[in-house]
């Protein structure tokens, strides 16, 4: 068999053995130095490794820019095919290890960081409950960072709150809770009587960052409505923007979960925006359709389905799909 065109049998060895774990490491760290550090090997049993890989393909994967390396159109390629490759002999691992030790495993959640703290505790500490054996791992991004990751098979599952954008995910609406407009309680009388609604534009609006699935709803909401909102501040964190909203500094728009216990205390007021109608945020599950789901996926798919989301005044039932 030539060397030309597709890897030989030598080839296939190559990127079957650990070279390519150490490839993908240089890759995503774009430093041989640190990749070593990481897998634990010294600096030129990576180097051997990436020189084996060339060798096996018949090209250069790597060259160097300035002080650094950087990826050839090959090692690119490498980097696509190895990744996948990579996913699926996860999958085998883990269907493997199901069968071995039954109920054990790996999970890889990716979620925003309002769906990590408010929904996941009582699914994980269930889950937990039921499966022991079942490690889990939460990585926080925003909507369009969890599809991504996702998509990749970075994590095995993702929570996003924006409309799904690629085809090839299974997306499972899991949520669906109402959006509030908060003032500081001082501030509600001069919004106009209790009861009446208030102008956006009077509004000094502190939100979650633009990149959030949660602010793209609501700005498109507004631009539906011929509406604008007066952005101010943003952060991602949900307690800094109560915070910020209770001692004066703006007013925002957040889900009635995160700020129940605020408005029963007095310590934030609800008023209602003239406007802007009824808000609802839908928090929704997806996976990759192409991935056969491990037992740890299977279990906690189970348990976010049995019951929807953990048992709240605010919440409703998850709509079918």
């Amino acid at each position: 068999m030539g060397r030309s065109g597709a890897a030989t049998g030598a080839s296939l060895s190559a990127l079957a053995s650990a070279q390519l774990s150490g490839f993908l490491q240089v890759a995503e760290l774009g430093s041989v130095s640190a990749a070593a550090q990481v897998l634990g090997l010294t600096q030129p049993a990576v180097t051997k490794q990436i020189r084996a890989l060339e060798a096996a393909l018949d090209c250069r994967l790597l060259e160097r820019a300035g002080r650094g390396i950087r990826l050839t159109a090959a090692g690119e390629l490498l980097v696509e095919y190895g990744r996948r490759s990579a996913a699926v002999l996860s999958d085998f691992l883990q269907v493997l290890g199901d069968l071995q030790q039954g109920r054990s495993g790996k999970l890889v959640i990716g979620a925003g960081v309002t769906t990590s703290t408010l929904l996941l505790p009582s699914w994980l500490r269930e889950l937990g409950r039921r499966f022991p054996g079942i490690d889990v791992s939460v990585r926080t991004g925003t909507s369009h960072e969890v599809e991504d990751w996702v998509a990749a098979a970075e994590v095995d599952l993702g929570f996003v709150t924006s409309e799904p954008r690629r085809g090839e995910l299974v997306a499972r609406p899991v949520f669906e809770e109402e959006i509030v407009l908060v003032v500081e309680p001082a501030a509600a009388p001069l919004h106009k009587r209790r009861g009446e609604r208030v102008q956006l534009e009077e509004l000094p609006l502190i939100l979650f960052p633009r990149s959030t699935g949660f602010r793209s709803y609501l700005e498109q909401r507004a631009m539906e409505r011929g509406l604008s909102l007066q952005v101010k501040m943003e952060t991602d964190s949900v307690e800094a923007i109560k915070s910020f909203v209770a001692v004066g500094l703006g007013a925002s728009f957040l889900p009635l979960s995160t700020v129940e216990e605020e408005l029963r205390r007095g310590a934030l007021a609800r008023v209602a925006a003239q406007g802007m109608g009824p808000l609802r945020r839908r928090t929704t599950l997806v996976w990759r359709q192409d991935r056969r789901p491990s037992f740890a996926v299977r279990s906690f798919l189970e348990i976010v389905g049995s019951g929807g989301a953990p048992a709240r005044r605010s919440g409703r039932a998850p709509r079918g799909r």
